[in-house]
């Protein structure tokens, strides 16, 4: 029990982990997957705006920078930072407009990127460069600088854009914190999913052990009284008259503890789903009839009328020879009354002439364990019960007119019905 214990919390702990690392291995893809298209976006958007400004910059008929339809453009009211940078050669770089700069470098590194941006453009218009880096307060930003030169002014002018280096960061963050917590959930909620399903899949071995236990309690219990007795037997040294009968006590009790643990084999391979009961078509009258004769007790009396029904002959023999173990046991009180067996329509009755049902017993006479005058109920009647059940029948213990007890094994007669009386045996 307990190694089912810690298989279950083993099982539930693997699958924890196991989960949890796809859970995480997920949550990494997808959110770098998201950081990748939202830094690609942020490229995007400062190489567009960088480009569009830096086509609307002209000079006036006097060879000044005119900045108005820059500072007048859309581009440059939006949420990327614009700085203007200019100079004439062999001076050094001015911001002429800036926008949003504080997602920008410092100066310094303003003119700098600038330089590197006229640097690689290597005297093509518009060809620009992309910069990674960090704003004025420490923020990482993504720079695009486009530089605007011709050939008949003097200036040198480079758009430099910047953006934080992903678009939307706060969504990102947000989807970073809602992978966070919806992964934390689906690991615990498989966790406890794991535990309670793995508990469902043992209940199945527990219900198992559970039989093999109370097979072992009653093979144990049942076979004590039988094995004392063959062990006395054995060891009584009988005369050389009573060997005979001595050995014929010895086999009744090997057959007895045969039929015992063959009804308890029955019992738990059938409740394990080992094996099925056999549907046969019988005579219920005539296998009554076979096991009356095995007993060989002169004060048996079978009344059989022919009856049908649809059964394991085994487990109905082993039912119906505990039934008339028990009458001859219990009907023993007076050695010359009969114990009278009927078989009639799917049922086989047992009386006895003897005390009568003990009242303790008489709400649960077919409990195993149940203790009465005569000690402790065993696991004959138990398995007379059982075999009933098995075949959709019924099994009851209750008082006969006249002193005794009838016991009954009622099965569901098969649709066909046969013959006349087949007459009493005595």
């Amino acid at each position: 029990m307990s190694r089912l214990k810690r298989a279950r919390w083993f099982m539930t702990a693997l699958v924890t982990v196991i989960i949890a690392a796809a859970v995480l291995i997920f949550g990494f893809v997808a959110a770098a997957i998201d950081a990748d298209a939202r830094a690609t976006r942020a490229d995007d958007q400062a190489r567009q705006v960088s480009g569009g400004l830096a086509r609307a910059i002209q000079h006036d008929e006097k060879q000044a920078l005119d900045l108005s339809t820059v500072i007048d453009d859309q581009l440059a009211k939006g949420p990327t930072a614009v700085v203007v940078a200019v100079r004439v050669p062999g001076e050094p770089w001015k911001q002429a407009h800036t926008y949003q700069r504080s997602y920008m470098p410092d100066d310094t590194q303003i003119a700098t990127l600038a330089t590197q941006t006229e640097d690689h453009a290597e005297g093509l218009l518009y060809r620009d460069s992309q910069f990674h880096g960090t704003d004025i307060t420490g923020r990482a930003v993504t720079m695009v600088g486009t530089p605007v030169f011709w050939n008949d002014w003097d200036h040198i002018v480079v758009i430099l854009t910047g953006a934080e280096s992903m678009a939307d960061g706060d969504q990102h963050r947000k989807l970073v914190w809602e992978l966070t917590v919806g992964g934390v959930l689906l690991v615990l909620l498989s966790a406890a999913a794991t535990f309670v399903l793995s508990g469902r899949s043992q209940r199945q071995a527990l219900r198992m052990l559970d039989e093999h236990e109370q097979f072992l309690g009653d093979a144990a219990h049942e076979l004590r009284t039988p094995l004392t007795t063959l062990k006395l037997l054995t060891e009584s040294r009988p005369k050389p008259e009573d060997v005979q009968q001595t050995l014929a006590e010895a086999r009744k009790l090997t057959d007895r503890m045969a039929r015992l643990v063959t009804g308890l084999l029955a019992r738990a391979r059938m409740q394990s789903g080992i094996a099925e009961p056999e549907r046969t078509l019988l005579r219920l009258d005539q296998l009554t009839e076979t096991v009356a004769d095995e007993a060989a007790d002169e004060r048996i009396l079978v009344t059989a009328y022919p009856s049908v029904v649809l059964g394991d002959p085994q487990l109905l023999s082993l039912a119906i020879r505990n039934m008339l173990e028990n009458g001859l046991t219990h009907g023993a009180v007076n050695r010359s009354a009969p114990v009278e067996v009927h078989v009639a329509e799917g049922r086989v009755s047992i009386r006895d002439h003897g005390p009568g049902v003990d009242p303790v017993m008489a709400a649960n006479p077919f409990d195993r364990g149940t203790a009465g005058r005569t000690g402790r109920n065993g696991i004959g009647l138990a398995l007379v019960a059982w075999v009933a059940q098995a075949h959709g029948g019924n099994a009851s213990i209750e008082p006969a007119a006249g002193g005794g007890t009838i016991a009954t094994l009622w099965l569901p007669p098969a649709d066909i019905t046969v013959g006349g009386p087949v007459g009493a045996r005595h």
